[in-house]
């Protein structure tokens, strides 16, 4: 294993749409869904770099319950309804449409992929066979692990420690420009998957390389 190369996916917003359950009921709630899943989203990070700060845990499910309830009351949305819709909708979450593509091709190619996630195993397992990947991805890591949120460095060890890797073996793939440079410090390799075109963070650890999307990441490195 110190001779082979592993691609390390975050999960939400990298692989899965984390508008994903706000856009599917951007009927029931109006022109609120945007802000509504930007709160959501915003607040969810925020508690799990809180949790950290104060040595808590607490699985992100229910980080993710409880941010949706601040960001609905600070709306002054009252539906348990439309909560509970919400939530099955993101335990259901969807797939960016090039994804699975990209993922068939890294498999051909024989190239090991995990997921490493602040999402609990339970979230991570129902949105892995939502979209159908239980054949295209080689492990799930979950910060249940270690008790512990990104950017922690322990999170980062865990690739290391199921794998028996080099850290240098080690691409990591993330949506987030914070996680980046949180495993960029740490010692992988980076790839910023910038989907929403954001400015680079003033962090320690650097990104190697940013791209728009997955497609984009194969196409500029000519990998497979």
């Amino acid at each position: 294993m110190e001779d082979e190369k592993i691609y390390v996916f975050d999960a939400y917003g990298t692989l899965f749409d984390v508008d994903h359950a706000c856009k599917e009921m951007a009927i029931q709630l109006g022109n609120n869904w945007e802000k509504l899943s930007s709160i959501w989203r915003q607040k969810q990070l925020e508690y799990s770099w809180l949790y950290n700060s104060m040595s808590k845990y607490v699985s992100f499910w229910q980080i993710t319950k409880d941010s949706l309830e601040y960001a609905m009351n600070s709306l002054s949305m009252n539906s348990a309804k439309i909560k509970n819709e919400l939530l099955d909708l993101y335990f259901k979450i969807s797939a960016f449409e090039e994804v699975e593509e990209v993922l068939k091709k890294i498999k051909k190619n024989k190239i090991k992929t995990t997921i490493l996630s602040n999402g609990s195993y339970d979230m991570l397992n129902s949105a892995v066979k939502n979209s159908k990947f239980d054949e295209l991805i080689s492990g799930i890591i979950s910060v249940d692990e270690c008790k512990k949120f990104k950017p922690h460095r322990d999170v980062y060890q865990l690739v290391i420690d199921k794998f028996n890797i080099n850290k240098k073996k080690c691409i990591f793939f993330s949506s987030n420009c914070w996680d980046i440079h949180g495993a960029s410090n740490f010692g992988f390799k980076t790839i910023w998957v910038n989907r929403k075109k954001l400015g680079d963070e003033y962090l320690p650890g650097i990104v190697d390389l940013q791209v728009n999307n997955l497609n984009e990441f194969l196409q500029k490195n000519h990998i497979l």
